[in-house]
């Protein structure tokens, strides 16, 4: 069995537009959810959010919409990629060395 979410707020300010630009502020939110039950790992419950901000001036002429777009798909790849490193990675490393693979535990040492 394998459960998995990721649920992501987004909030924009737009500033005042000058000389065909805007600024724009971006707050971000992820949270996410994984679960697996199997036989050889048993249960693993994984559960977290993770909190950005991103503030750029963009060129108003594409419109307001376009803009937001861009931050929020960029944003949401800068989050993917630290939820990899940071939650992922660091499970990774806890379960293998809580739970070493099975090559790993049938592995022999050399004979000295």
């Amino acid at each position: 069995m394998q459960i998995g979410s990721w649920d992501a707020i987004h909030v924009i300010q737009v500033g005042p537009e000058e000389e065909g630009a805007a600024h724009y502020c971006l707050n971000s939110t992820v949270m996410l959810s994984l679960t697996t039950d199997n036989k050889q790992s048993g249960t693993f419950n994984l559960s977290g959010s993770i909190r950005r901000q991103m503030s750029m001036t963009l060129a108003v002429a594409d419109g307001h919409l376009v803009n937001m777009g861009k931050m929020i798909e960029e944003m949401e790849g800068k989050l993917r990629n630290s939820l990899d490193q940071v939650y992922f990675g660091k499970t990774r490393e806890m379960v293998c060395t809580l739970r070493p693979p099975p090559e790993v535990l049938n592995m022999r040492l050399p004979d000295s």
